[in-house]
């Protein structure tokens, strides 16, 4: 194991970080309370569009699944995934690896819950979702987007 990473950090000096990082626990307890939400993970939305739970209980959150950590927390899968978009709208690739793996992320998770939508066809990510791919993948000063019904720069 030791030499595979040492394999992954010699191609990928980048993903040291990643490494030494500790995973918040899937076991997390709930933290917040809003009407809207079940799971108990979600966080404010600045819209009432945005304000959208899983609608599970805190021990199914979606936001908490195995497969949520492998298919949109995982930056080999998110490096993978990244250049497929590229290639496809001939986009250059984004310099700030966190937001590049945050977008990323929220199309997997698209992609995994609601399979291949075309161009216009676009759903809102639940809000426990949106914060786990956030926490993992910050903006250094909270600069967040957020869902737009439109579609930008097509």
């Amino acid at each position: 194991m030791r030499s595979t990473l040492l394999k992954v950090v010699d191609e990928n000096p980048e993903y040291i970080f990643s490494i030494l990082e500790p995973w918040p626990s899937r076991s997390q307890h709930p933290t917040t309370q809003l009407p809207w939400c079940s799971c108990g993970f979600c966080k404010d939305m600045p819209t009432d569009k945005e304000k959208r739970c899983c609608q599970r209980n805190a021990d199914s959150c979606v936001s908490r699944l195995p497969d949520f950590d492998v298919l949109i927390l995982n930056e080999a899968v998110l490096a993978l995934a990244r250049p497929y978009r590229q290639d496809i709208l001939a986009m250059p690739e984004d310099t700030d690896r966190n937001r590049a793996n945050r977008h990323t992320a929220y199309r997997q998770f698209v992609l995994w819950h609601h399979g291949k939508l075309g161009t216009v066809n676009r759903r809102v990510i639940p809000s426990c979702c949106i914060w786990r791919i956030r926490d993992r993948f910050p903006d250094p000063h909270g600069n967040y987007v957020g869902f737009r019904d439109e579609l930008l720069g097509l």
